[in-house]
């Protein structure tokens, strides 16, 4: 098992924080197995977490609760590596819109 890890000191609004990039672990959230841990989490601004954990954090700090379709497309895009035109693609499907939808597809593929 490989690991590697990088100290930074940061500051934000001026507070010290030193966040850890770790490569091959386990998500101290979710204990999830990821290849990188990139997201620094929310709740104490000191613990990388997986960037899944990163997302729902910040969609919990926009207000987009469990179970909304716009949370659940956006999550749906996490990790895969998803393109802008993929993001905006889960996003107009998200609403349910079926004219939106047509003329998304008619002009994007």
């Amino acid at each position: 098992m490989k690991i590697t890890a990088w100290v930074h000191i940061t500051r934000t609004i001026g507070a010290a924080i030193t966040p850890e990039r770790i490569e091959n672990m386990k998500c101290p959230r979710c204990g999830k197995e990821v290849n990188k841990l990139l997201a620094l989490s929310r709740a104490d601004n000191r613990t990388m977490i997986c960037d899944e954990c990163g997302t729902k954090e910040a969609l919990d700090a926009a207000g987009l609760t469990e179970g909304s379709s716009i949370r659940n497309s956006i999550l749906a895009c996490v990790g895969r590596g998803s393109t802008p035109q993929e993001r905006t693609g889960a996003k107009v499907q998200a609403t349910g819109n079926k004219w939106a939808m047509e003329n998304f597809n008619a002009t994007h593929n």
